[in-house]
């Protein structure tokens, strides 16, 4: 969902300010943000529940 969103945002600004192409650029680079935070979220989860398993409870940032 905030991929969309992200997506639906940047098309905007890239039409208010290049037109057409940047919409179209601006909705690219919107879907490659949503993904790469969304992505994030569940590395961060997988190395939680990894941790957990280990029984090593440090965060390891």
């Amino acid at each position: 969902m905030m991929t969309f969103m992200y997506a639906i945002v940047a098309g905007v600004v890239g039409l208010l300010f290049l037109g057409p192409a940047g919409a179209i650029i601006g909705g690219a680079i919107g879907v490659l943000y949503g993904a790469i935070q969304s992505n994030h979220r569940r590395i961060v989860k997988l190395e939680q529940a990894l941790n957990e398993l280990r029984g090593n409870k440090e965060n390891t940032d």
